[in-house]
């Protein structure tokens, strides 16, 4: 039994946790330009509204 599990790649958390740290500063990248587009497209929408409203009232 000790020989088929030493001989497979089982993953551990230590692995878990590396990959975690590898991908963290990703993701806060990725973070940070989706809060932005999401601004972005809030702002576009208010305009829109607001000359959609403007034209008929």
């Amino acid at each position: 039994m000790r020989a088929a599990i030493d001989d497979s790649e089982l993953v551990t958390r230590r692995d878990l946790r590396e990959f975690e740290l590898r991908l963290d500063p990703r993701f806060e990248a990725i973070r940070g330009d989706m809060w932005l587009l999401m601004w972005m497209m809030g702002a576009l929408i208010a305009i829109a509204v607001a000359n959609f409203s403007k034209k008929f009232f």
